[in-house]
């Protein structure tokens, strides 16, 4: 997958990568530690596009259950705003 596009790892959405359309997305900063290989995910950040982070209100959780990471695992939560 190149790194000209975004990919939102709840829906799949794609979108190409831009100073205007990144600003959008939400960004999760997975737990360190994390190995994850999914093409949402781009040095260790889950990307969701902004249709899921309006409309489920815990995207966060739906990130990390996508990943297969639980947030019972002990992993801690670090969300980045956009």
């Amino acid at each position: 997958m190149s790194r000209l596009y975004l990919r939102c790892v709840i829906c799949s959405r794609q979108q190409a990568d831009g100073l205007l359309s990144g600003a959008a997305w939400g960004r999760l900063q997975l737990p360190g530690g994390a190995n994850v290989h999914h093409p949402g995910v781009r040095d260790s950040t889950a990307r969701a596009c902004p249709s899921c982070v309006s409309g489920h209100h815990d995207w966060e959780r739906q990130v990390l259950t996508v990943l297969g990471l639980a947030p019972d695992t002990g992993f801690s939560l670090r969300v980045d705003s956009a």
